[in-house]
Parts: structure tokens; sequence; C-alpha cells
């Protein structure tokens, strides 16, 4: 019986058949190592007694690949499918790391996904005179098992990530007949060899594709975001009370979203709905907007119609979601009907408006503002848990709150 491509080893009374990886799952007697950090328990409980038997076979690594690269031309954002390259080639070789760096001029550029919820991409520039420009340059992949004195090594990625490296195989990244970058994988317990050469290099020609043109994409993303939020930027900057306060409300978000398990997708328009949040605001006279005295309920009223105006602009807009319009139309809604525009309760309210309800009166009470000072973390949160008691926040979102709080990442 042949296995799945995403089981590389099994062991049964201490024997091993393949190899181990990172991932482990267990079925009764039966240790299975798979290639993902998930694995479909039912499939491994009709594979156990043929892995008792040793007659479970397995694929080599340089036959695994095409599977991995067909599962990695989903449509994922830059930040999951580094992880995924990462994790993949890693399980593969049998390495403890792997990196990807991107030619940019005459430099290398190290990519790192950020640790805690925020998922951002930050790079470290890398000399062409290091290893990875090496391989870069001379178009071949590359071994290099002791690093203690070789100059090319370039320590400033290990500094920044805390990191020992003490040996390399590397590849360059190709799109068609064009190379882009390098992919390193790093730190295999006795050194890497020509079998994992060959892997790596037929690894990288299948994802460089896939990799050029989610970078590509990821980049026109990154400028389209920031025209955004230049615009809302502005319209924050109309009163006095709320600057910066849609960059803020969709940074917290977003990572409310990544704590509930969102998709990929779902992140990104749950980004631009906390973004656009309060976009309404622009239908709001000047004079009823930055009034310094007490309202009046017909200029309240005009006030909580920026949940429609907003909905209404976002409405007109191309390619723009139902749900990334709900976010807007909904964020001051709450879960027991006392909530504007249209006193929806509970199950009526998407779960876009009740992340971003959430993030919105988080960021409006910890900063400080004109009329008050910046309120304590411990403060917001407390009051955040009781109106969920009350029944007027989604307290799972509340919840994942207090974790981001307490991780330090907020």
């Amino acid at each position: 019986m042949k296995a799945p491509y995403w089981i590389l080893g099994y062991e049964v009374s201490g024997k091993l058949v393949g190899r181990k990886t990172r991932d482990k799952f267990r079925v009764s007697d039966v240790a299975f190592y798979t290639i993902s950090e998930s694995a479909d328990l039912d499939v491994l409980e009709k594979l156990k007694d043929a892995a008792r038997g040793k007659k479970l076979s397995l694929m080599e690594p340089a036959e695994v690949i095409p599977y991995i690269a067909a599962e990695l031309n989903t449509s994922l954002s830059l930040t999951t499918l580094l992880k995924r390259i990462q994790h993949s080639i890693c399980s593969l070789l049998s390495a403890e790391a792997a990196s990807i760096l991107v030619h940019s001029e005459d430099h290398l550029e190290f990519l790192v996904t950020e640790g805690g919820a925020s998922g951002r991409i930050e790079s470290i520039p890398v000399p062409m005179e290091s290893i990875a420009g090496t391989i870069f340059l001379k178009e071949k992949t590359m071994i290099f098992n002791d690093l203690s004195k070789d100059k090319r090594h370039f320590k400033g990625v290990d500094k920044a990530a805390k990191f020992v490296t003490k040996n390399i195989v590397g590849s360059p990244i190709w799109t068609g007949e064009n190379k882009f970058g390098v992919i390193e994988v790093l730190n295999k317990e006795r050194g890497f060899g020509k079998e994992d050469a060959e892997t790596l290099e037929k690894f990288a020609r299948l994802i460089g594709r896939k990799l050029y043109s989610t970078i590509a994409n990821e980049r026109m993303k990154k400028l389209m975001k920031e025209i955004v939020l230049a615009v809302t930027s502005v319209i924050d900057k109309r009163d006095r009370y709320t600057q910066e306060h849609s960059r803020n409300v969709a940074r917290i978000s977003v990572m409310l979203g990544r704590k509930l398990g969102l998709s990929d997708k779902d992140l990104e328009d749950l980004e631009v709905s906390a973004i656009f949040h309060d976009i309404g605001k622009i239908g709001i006279p000047d004079s009823v907007l930055l009034k310094p005295g007490r309202l009046t309920p017909d200029e309240y009223n005009l006030i909580k119609n920026h949940t429609v105006f907003g909905a209404e602009i976002l409405s007109k807009l191309k390619h723009v979601t139902e749900n990334i319009i709900s976010g807007a139309l909904e964020h001051h809604e709450r879960l027991d009907g006392s909530g504007y525009p249209n006193g929806k309760k509970d199950g009526d309210i998407s779960l876009f408006g009740r992340i971003i309800a959430v993030a919105d009166v988080y960021d409006a009470l910890t900063a400080k503002r004109v009329y008050k000072e910046e309120w304590s973390k411990e403060k917001v949160l407390e009051i955040l848990r009781g109106d969920a008691e009350k029944g007027k926040f989604d307290m799972k979102i509340v919840e994942k709150l207090e974790e981001l709080v307490k991780e330090g990442a907020l």
C-alpha cells in the first residue's frame, strides 16, 4: 500500500521507516511523521495496520515535490505562502529552518515573517558577497557544510533572528528563465548531501512562479493599501479626536481575525472593511462632526448615519464584497439590539461587524484624545468584558482581544 504524499515516515515499536519530521501524529501504537502541521486522522487510522506490517511504502522526497507545489498554487497571502514553503522544505530535508531571499538592485532581501498575530513581512538587506549572493550569481545549487571559516556567511540575519547557522544548502529561485531570488535551507544534523541539493533545486523550480506572482501581487496590494490609508487618514483628521483611528482599528481587527482562524482572503477583506469603517464621516458636515458642545438629538442621529453613508459609498466600488460592506455598516450594532443604525441583534450582525465593533471601542478608549487621557488596557478590557456579559459584544472576540493584550501584541 502506498502512503499519501504528506506522510514522510512512520514508527512502530521503536523502528523507523522513512524519516522523522517535526510533525508527529500517533494512532494507537503507530507514530506517523507528516509534512504539514495538520493531518487527516481518519486516513491515518486506515493506514495503521499496513504500517504495523511494514507494508506501507513511502514516496521519495523528489516525488513529493510536485504535490507540494500544486498545493501551494492555491490562493495564499505572502505570509502564509512563505511559512508553508519553509515548513515543507524543512520537513523534506530534515532541516531546522529555511529562508527566502529576493534580489533587489545590488543586494538580496531576506524576507522575514514577524512573530505574533500581525503577519507582516519585513526585509533585511543581504550583500551579494554573501553565500546567498554567491548562489544567485553562479546560478546553481550549492552546499556549505562548514561555515566556521567561510567569510561569505552573512551573520546579520543570524543576529537579527537570534539564530546560529551551522550549514546551508541553497538554490536559485526562477520564474521561467529569469532568476529572482534564492532559497536556503539551514542546519541538517549531519550536513547536506547531493540528494538534498537535487531535491531543493527541483523544489525551487516548481515554487518559483507562484512565489514571484504572490510577491508582485503583495507589493501592489501594499501600494493600494497605503493610498487607501492616506485617504482615510484625511477623514480621520477632520475629526480631531480620531487621528490614525482607522489604521489602528484595521490592525487590531486583523489580529482578532487571525485569532479566530479566518482565511487569508477573509483577513484581507476584514482589513479593507476596518480601514473604511468610518469613511461615511465624509458625509457629516463639519458643523456637526467638530461641534465642541453637546449634540442635539437630530445632530446625533446624523452622526449615527455615518455607518449608512459608508456602506453606500463602498457598495458603489467594484470587487467590494458583502462582508466588507457589512463590517462598515454594522460596527456600531450591539448584540442586544441597542446599537445602530438598524438595531440588529446577535446572529443578524455579521462577523466583520462584531470584530470591528470590539476593535473600534478598544482603540477609542485606549487612545489619548483631546477630551480625555488614555485609559489603561486593563480598564478597557474590564469594560468590554462587562459589556459582553451584558450581551452587547461577542464574548469570544473579547476573549481573543484579552489574549492579544496578554501576549503583548497590543
